[in-house]
């Protein structure tokens, strides 16, 4: 398993495996022999790419209006869909779920996207963006919120 691996499945920064490679070295060395796919499987973690079962009950509001029993869904439709609610406690959810790690990339992704497309798009007006995608409030207010967690 890469050391990237072990930081999305560990939700660990990359310092901090940097630092086991030299301290805790058998450690690191056991998580760098493991295969990351059984790893992956026997732990029950996601890749931000898999498609997973879907319980809209777990959440405030069902994004996902096609049905309101579970669901295959994209863990990053997942993700972004529920950032954008704002809501405090769905946001705690997803950080429980998949990581802060997964959600502060997947928040980053997003945010990147829309502010190298140079607008936002709603219901015909052309909403213009400018400055970083760092700066903007709402990314500051969402990152806020999983920082606080």
């Amino acid at each position: 398993m890469t050391q990237q691996q072990m930081s999305k499945l560990l939700d660990l920064p990359q310092r901090t495996l940097r630092d086991w490679k030299h301290s805790r070295n058998r450690l690191y060395s056991l998580l760098l022999n493991l295969e990351y796919d059984d790893v992956k499987t026997k732990i029950g973690i996601v890749d931000i790419s898999d498609t997973i079962e879907f319980d809209p009950s777990q959440f405030s509001v069902n994004l996902f209006w096609q049905t309101n029993t579970t669901s295959r869904q994209k863990v990053y439709a997942i993700i972004s869909n529920y950032l954008g609610t704002l809501n405090r406690e769905d946001i705690k959810i997803l950080c429980q779920k998949f990581g802060k790690n997964m959600v502060k990339a997947v928040l980053e992704d997003k945010y990147k996207t829309m502010y190298k497309k140079g607008f936002l798009s709603t219901s015909g007006i052309d909403i213009p963006l400018c400055g970083p995608y760092n700066q903007s409030p709402i990314y500051k207010e969402i990152l806020g919120i999983i920082n606080d967690l």
